[in-house]
């Protein structure tokens, strides 16, 4: 996925997209450290851990952030340093680390999520004498991440065709009574809402609910090229774009122009490369529900009223007396825990924040699912409960606050719990893959952990194998640094260094 800086800026799923931070440059650390390069030749250079850490923190351009960093021994638990590691942080996707170790906790490895076809009526002749309901159950993966993008609603239709139906008298109905009615975060930005890292959270949804807008200049003085997938009635692109010289200044945007129109404004110099952008459509359920109908329509199965219609309560839902048509299970637990931790991914996490808290307490809702986050972390890890303040799944909100050592505590004990491998493996890996990929190429395979970014907060917490082979547990977490992202995150790769060259002391 390709972003513009600024839009970037307020992608909490930058770290999937940030670029790599190799060692300082001799030149940069020279600027950086102007007053440490002045200092005489006979200035004994830092060999403890904690005189490593603060001199990459003394740095002039990190003087104005705030910092939390705890680094612990990972077998015998001792800390290795603290600074500010007691005090609260907005942690970004950090805050993924919980919602993944909560269900790992609570759901079974092979936890599958569960979508159904239901008939309201008999199957006679070949045809439902009723209405066909696509009740859906919190599934993340229907879409493109692991297959063709339709692939899931292909599966049902065939089942369908199997039974011999090959048309329904009613029409489909998107039932997204599974979890709660409420789709997204009172604390998200406005502006945030527009894109697939703030998509709307249902119980039935399609594509990580999001459309896949494609722009490239096309003539200077004509409309920029845009085309969009997936190809469906659901949503319209009205291009309002121009394409402008090569020395012009991209202003490209898109807009929601209406429930299901997107509207894309702005120039775009005739010398850019192409883009990807990815628009957050207002209804998963409806998305769903009408892309599902165009796919029985490809399969040769008539609906009688085209129209789909959304429901969204479960006193409204007409499956409980319906018949089961077909079903269609998820992938495993691991599949859905992989893009959460490797790429980031807001909208799996937000899904499977209310999927635990409709399994563990019988409601699928943002509360519930804090409720069971909050009650893991402090009966079954130990944290204080002080130590947090959780607001959503993925760290969009900068309502989440959490302290280092918290986070320490929490990557400890999937260090020494079996049942938590299911997230120690799917942590990035530096320089081989996820958000690590193109981070600590001196480091390779030594460093996993969940990187984290939303404006003025970035973050790294997870594991690192010192010089003499044991582990250390670490969280890194800078705000209010008034600093961009690429500085950030280089300062904070060097004091994952400090600590990888670090014998234990």
């Amino acid at each position: 996925m390709t972003f513009r800086p600024a839009r970037a800026l307020r992608a909490l799923l930058a770290a999937a997209l940030a670029f790599g931070s190799a060692p300082l440059s001799l030149a940069a650390q020279a600027a950086d450290n102007l007053a440490p390069a002045r200092a005489s030749s006979a200035t004994r250079a830092p060999s403890s851990l904690r005189e490593r850490i603060e001199a990459v923190l003394a740095r002039p351009s990190l003087s104005r952030a705030d910092w939390g960093i705890e680094v612990r021994d990972a077998e015998s638990g001792r800390v290795l340093y603290a600074r500010n590691a007691d005090r609260l942080f907005i942690p970004a996707s950090n805050l993924k680390l919980v919602v993944t170790t909560t269900a790992a906790h609570h759901l079974d490895p092979g936890y599958r999520f569960r979508t159904t076809l239901y008939g309201t009526g008999p199957v006679r002749g070949g045809v439902l004498e009723g209405d066909l309901v696509l009740y859906g159950r919190g599934d993340p993966l229907i879409g493109d991440r692991y297959g063709p993008r339709t692939a899931v609603w292909e599966e049902l239709a065939d089942s369908l065709r199997a039974r011999g139906v090959t048309r329904v008298a009613g029409q489909v109905v998107a039932d997204d009574s599974y979890f709660e009615a409420t789709h997204v975060r009172p604390d998200w930005e406005a502006y945030d809402l527009r894109w697939w890292y703030a998509a709307p959270v249902g119980a039935l949804g399609f594509n990580d609910n999001s459309v896949e807008v494609h722009i490239q200049p096309g003539a200077v003085g004509e409309r920029a090229l845009v085309s969009w997938e997936p190809k469906s009635e659901y949503v319209e692109v009205e291009n309002r774009t121009i394409t402008v010289g090569p020395r012009g200044r991209s202003t490209f945007d898109l807009e929601r122009a209406g429930p299901r129109r997107i509207r894309a404004v702005g120039q775009m110099p005739s010398g850019a490369g192409a883009d990807v952008e990815f628009f957050a459509v207002e209804n998963g359920a409806e998305y769903a529900g009408v892309t599902f109908r165009e796919t029985l329509d490809r399969k040769g199965i008539a609906v009688g009223r085209p129209s789909v219609r959304v429901v969204s309560s479960a006193a409204a839902s007409p499956a409980a007396h319906a018949t089961v048509l077909a079903e269609h299970w998820s992938d495993p637990l691991p599949r859905v825990i992989a893009p959460i931790l490797l790429n980031s991914q807001n909208w799996i996490a937000e899904t499977l924040l209310k999927t635990v808290g409709r399994e563990v307490r019988g409601e699928g809702s943002w509360e519930a699912g804090i409720a069971v986050e909050r009650d893991f972390l402090t009966r079954v890890v130990g944290i204080d409960s002080a130590d947090v303040e959780l607001r959503d799944g993925s760290g969009l909100s900068a309502g989440n606050l959490v302290t280092p050592r918290a986070l320490v505590q929490l990557l400890s004990y999937v260090h020494r719990t079996p049942r938590m491998r299911i997230v120690r493996d799917n942590l990035p890996v530096s320089g081989r893959e996820g958000s690590l990929k193109t981070r600590f190429s001196d480091l390779p395979g030594r460093v996993s952990a969940k990187t984290g970014y939303i404006g003025n907060v970035d973050s790294l917490s997870g594991f690192v194998t010192m010089d003499d082979g044991r582990v250390a547990v670490f969280s890194i977490i800078a705000n209010k640094s008034g600093q961009p992202s690429s500085r950030m995150k280089a300062a904070i790769d060097d004091v994952v260094r400090a600590v990888a060259t670090s014998s234990g002391g």
